[in-house]
């Protein structure tokens, strides 16, 4: 069963891209300054109250009740000026390629019987198509079915038939339904009611460009089994209880494309699904071809979810905001997710009819990513790597799960209620942590918590990384800013930790310490400051905006809770140089480096 909180509000306070320069005594220098989060739609899964914070928290996502259905008038007609089709009763037959236009009411069906290479384009222009025996559009054959929603019309094409309980295979199974490849285009609306099962479905690939899609279903609201590639447009997917944009294949077709494939290229899309919001079967690409076509993609799911009913949800079932069982990656665009299982999730393992199996990795390149999720928020069975990006995890279990996490670059804040990163054991390899460059910043929340927990090494050649224990003004000896089951070492970077760490790294000797004595716990056991001791002083380290200066290093930062203890690793430190941490703008500490390795008394 999932474990479910109501989770503190993290105010996340960015750090600036940090210049790492190298002075002229060979050490890299350290010069970040406070910024606030970046404007954008991420902003908008954040509480208005900044005193407690919940995955239930809002997210602007409308709802299948709030999209109203278009009405049309007036008598249907199909007219074409190069096709061909035939009418009997209310099914008009398309059986050649050309240009159709559709415009008003018919309770009935357009069936397309194309030839092979044949392109057939359906326009709609104040259309509204209901069914209630099969599918109100249907594609049997032709090379690509192309439905238009011309410019300032509103259509609607609902499919009238009962919820799905046995297979059929004589009937359509979505309110749009092709056998063939499937492009939905246009500057006009188009809105889609899948009453039978799914809301759009194709058996071969599905391209969406341009037009405003509304699409609902009682299972998956859009569906292409082959590919799905989204251009851009607005987009609502919502899904009464399925998935909300779903691929179902993974072999390589005859022209050597691997499917399973979701690209998302540009657009504004909104996904509301009982169960997984985006689910490949086997990669998901984010992407921003253009700048002038912003990507935007807000999701929930699970019991985020407007359809989430709890005499029927099935626990057991994946609702994930963005899940691959192959690959995601991530290069560009705004995205908002708050789900009750993984916000982001790739497998490991899973066999594909291509011969392959899934290699269970996450790939951050750039990109605004928000996070609420009741489970993890970035999670890969095998490897996420972080080379870029905004990152901003303000609720999870664990913020960053996988068995390696490397992290080269970007910058990640993140709140979690058990450990805020975790590299515990997905695959038969040895976990790691490995940074090399950019801004990790991790909180969690009381009891036993670690800021970075890696059930294998740590390793830091670089970046910036700020971990907390858990909260306290003591802590916990076992709860630390680092807990590592093997090697730890730091040759390079600035590595911060308040309420200490398990284990004490082995250093380079670039890399220069500075610490507080430690505090009192009886003598409970912990390395790096924690080893207690009757005598030992005692330090509070209040929430507020944190700075350190001195020489080579300048570093800001917020705590939004009390700690105990303070530990710096860096290699921007210097001998005979003196640092100053100070909150709000007075002083906390203050210290000369006059050796590798220096304790703090406490003034």
């Amino acid at each position: 069963m999932k474990r479910k909180y109501f989770l503190p509000l993290l105010l996340i306070v960015g750090l600036a891209a940090c210049n790492n320069g190298v002075s002229d005594q060979g050490h890299s220098a350290v010069d970040t300054s406070i910024n606030s989060m970046p404007t954008s739609e991420s902003s908008s899964i954040f509480s208005d109250d900044t005193s407690a914070y919940s995955y239930y928290s809002s997210v602007s996502v409308p709802t299948a009740s709030e999209i109203e259905e278009p009405v049309n008038t007036g008598d249907f007609s199909l007219t074409t000026s190069d096709g061909a089709f035939s009418k009997e009763n209310n099914i008009y037959t398309i059986t050649k390629a050309g240009i159709y236009t559709a415009q008003g009411v018919l309770e009935g069906q357009i069936l397309i019987k194309a030839g092979d290479d044949d392109v057939v384009e359906l326009h709609l222009n104040g259309a509204t198509i209901t069914y209630d025996k099969d599918s109100p559009i249907k594609a049997l054959s032709g090379d690509k079915l192309e439905v238009s929603a011309k410019s300032g019309s509103k259509n609607l094409v609902k499919d009238l038939r009962s919820v799905k309980v046995t297979d059929d295979e004589t009937v359509g199974e979505g309110a749009i339904n092709a056998k063939i490849d499937l492009k939905l285009k246009g500057s006009g609306t188009l809105v889609v009611v899948g009453s039978y099962n799914n809301g759009v479905h194709t058996s071969d690939d599905l391209t969406i460009q341009n037009l405003t899609l509304q699409a609902t279903a009682a299972n998956n609201a859009l569906k292409g089994n082959d590919t799905i590639t989204i251009k851009s447009g607005t987009i609502y997917a919502n899904s009464v209880n399925g998935q909300g944009i779903k691929t179902k294949n993974t072999n390589v077709s005859s022209k050597g494309n691997q499917r399973g494939i979701i690209e998302i290229n540009g657009g504004t899309i909104y996904v509301d699904s009982l169960y997984d919001g985006i689910e490949a079967s086997y990669n998901v690409v984010i992407n921003q071809s253009d700048d002038t076509v912003p990507t935007n993609i807000t999701i929930k799911s699970g019991s985020k979810s407007s359809y989430y009913n709890r005499t029927s949800f099935d626990t057991t079932a994946s609702a994930k905001g963005i899940k691959a069982d192959n690959e995601i990656t991530i290069n560009k665009g705004t995205i908002v997710i708050s789900a009750s299982d993984d916000a982001i999730h790739a497998n490991y393992g899973d066999a594909f009819d291509n011969g392959g199996t899934g290699i269970g990795n996450i790939t951050i390149n750039g990109g605004s990513i928000s996070i609420a999720s009741g489970d993890d928020g970035l999670h890969a069975d095998n490897t996420l790597d972080i080379k870029g990006g905004y990152i901003v995890v303000t609720g999870a279990t664990e913020g960053f799960e996988a068995n390696h996490i490397k992290i080269s670059g970007g910058e990640s804040h993140i709140y979690g209620t058990d450990d805020g990163v975790n590299a515990s054991k997905k695959i038969n390899e040895t976990p790691s942590v490995i940074v090399s460059g950019g801004i990790l910043d991790v909180s969690v929340s009381s009891g036993d918590t670690d800021g970075i927990d890696s059930n294998g090494n740590y390793e830091q050649t670089g970046g910036i990384v700020i971990s907390r224990g858990s909260q306290g003004s003591r802590g916990s000896g076992m709860s630390t800013g680092l807990d590592c089951d093997g090697t730890a070492s730091i040759s390079g970077g600035t590595f911060i930790a308040f309420n200490g760490m398990e284990k004490t790294p082995s250093v380079t000797s670039s890399v220069l310490k500075a610490a507080t004595q430690s505090n009192s716990q009886g003598g409970g056991p912990g390395g790096g400051g924690f080893p207690g001791g009757r005598n030992a002083t005692t330090y509070t380290f209040q929430a507020g905006n944190y700075t350190i200066s001195g020489a080579d290093l300048h570093l800001s930062f917020t705590n939004n809770y009390v700690y105990g203890s303070f530990i710096i690793y860096s290699s921007a430190l210097l001998l005979n140089n003196e640092y100053t941490l100070a909150v709000n703008g007075s002083k906390v500490l203050s210290w000369t480096q006059t050796s590798a390795s220096v304790t703090i008394a406490k003034s």
